[in-house]
């Protein structure tokens, strides 16, 4: 049996690709934001209100 390289995909690739692309994406900005807030270097992820434009 033969398989083309480049054969057409089933039409779920439609919907799961994109869901784990989006899965992917949210899970690198709470990994990122949590480091971001350990290292203190994202300060603005926090939510803190700061008082330094005053």
């Amino acid at each position: 049996m033969e398989t083309e390289l480049l054969a057409t995909p089933p039409a779920t690739h439609v919907v799961y690709i994109p869901f784990v692309i989006f899965i992917g994406v949210v899970i690198g900005f709470v990994i990122g934001r949590k480091a971001g807030m350990k290292e203190g270097k994202a300060d603005f992820l926090a939510g803190d209100d700061d008082d330094d434009l005053l």
